[in-house]
């Protein structure tokens, strides 16, 4: 995620990353916050209670994660909802895609990925997802009109 924001910031769109505190905590620890804090409009790990969240991504123009609940809420919420995905079960995109007006999602297309089936913690079909893909789906995206 560290060269996406790198990309969408050059492509002028204001990246944040969110997370629980002891997400943030990771970054910190990788070294990852410190190459990637340049490209990012702020670090908001662990700054949100679950409804600040929700109201957080309901402002937002978009959102770009993997399967998870906060590009549910995205796609619920009628935000742009980009998901990357891998190729195998049962976390494929035809199982877990976001649903709504505005959802999307991409998947690196290698359906007899061995190693992801091996250890789905260290699945590396996402990360062949091109980058430049990525930047210009979001791209792509229309302006909203703000939540009422």
């Amino acid at each position: 995620y560290g060269q996406l924001a790198r990309l969408l910031h050059a492509a002028g769109h204001r990246v944040f990353i969110t997370g629980t505190p002891a997400e943030g905590a990771k970054l910190v620890a990788a070294s990852w916050l410190r190459d990637y804090k340049p490209y990012l409009a702020a670090d908001l790990s662990g700054e949100f209670t679950l409804p600040e969240f929700i109201a957080f991504i309901a402002a937002a123009d978009g959102l770009v994660a993997g399967s998870t609940g906060p590009l549910h809420l995205a796609a619920a919420l009628g935000r742009h909802a980009l998901g990357l995905y891998p190729p195998i079960r049962p976390m494929h995109p035809g199982r877990w895609a976001p649903l709504g007006p505005h959802a999307d999602y991409l998947v690196f297309d290698r359906p007899d990925c061995q190693d992801c089936r091996a250890q789905p913690a260290l699945c590396t079909c996402i990360k062949a997802i091109m980058l430049a893909t990525v930047a210009a789906r979001v791209s792509s995206w229309q302006l909203l009109p703000a939540p009422r």
